[in-house]
């Protein structure tokens, strides 16, 4: 349970996911922001969930081994962590690339809940941890985990200014890159444990 909640808040990352939110909704009333961001998490609960058990059918019917996707979804990873440790999502980029996110109709969708909360490494790291189940306990495990990583994301999105002043951008931005390294060696990993078990 424990290394599967670490994985997931590694990869979400709810303190830089609260900074992108601030930079994004800056504009807007606090009733605005908090409408914002349960719209964008409750699409992110439902989406991982979702994927993470019909992902296993689409598997399957591809005929996909796990060993696999494991590779696939460990380079898949690492670039997600490359571009953490980059800062590609830092608040400076965004309000630089504002044209990429100038329709806030449905912000919540687009970038909050994708890419941020349930992007593609969040979606390869559950369907993995899915795979690896084995009973029902597992399978809560993850919900829970999913379900608790998510709304740590939203206390953090909430409190995005109380964040700012405790931190400051330039914490928040080191704590971005250090999730980074961690989700780096994370992808590493998968990618080795596949080739193990295809090789041998």
């Amino acid at each position: 349970m424990l290394s599967t909640m670490i994985s997931l808040f590694v990869i979400v990352d709810p303190l830089g996911s609260s900074s992108v939110f601030a930079t994004l909704t800056k504009d807007m009333t606090a009733q605005q922001q908090k409408r914002i961001a349960w719209k964008a998490v409750t699409m992110s609960i439902l989406l991982l969930i979702t994927f993470g058990f019909v992902g296993q059918a689409i598997l399957s019917y591809m005929h996909i081994s796990l060993n696999a996707f494991k590779v696939a979804g460990g380079m898949l990873l690492f670039v997600a962590a490359f571009r953490m440790i980059m800062g590609f999502h830092d608040p400076e980029q965004l309000t630089s690339e504002k044209s990429a996110y100038k329709d806030v109709s449905n912000i919540a969708l687009f970038p909050i809940s994708i890419p941020l909360l349930a992007g593609p490494g969040v979606l390869t790291t559950t369907l993995l941890f899915t795979t690896e189940a084995n009973h029902f306990l597992d399978y809560g495990v993850l919900i829970f985990s999913i379900v608790s990583i998510q709304f740590t994301a939203l206390a953090c999105m909430l409190g995005a200014g109380k964040l700012a002043r405790i931190f400051g951008q330039s914490g928040i931005g080191i704590i971005a890159r250090i999730m980074g390294i961690l989700l780096a060696a994370l992808a590493v990993q998968f990618v080795v444990d596949g080739i193990k078990a295809m090789v041998f």
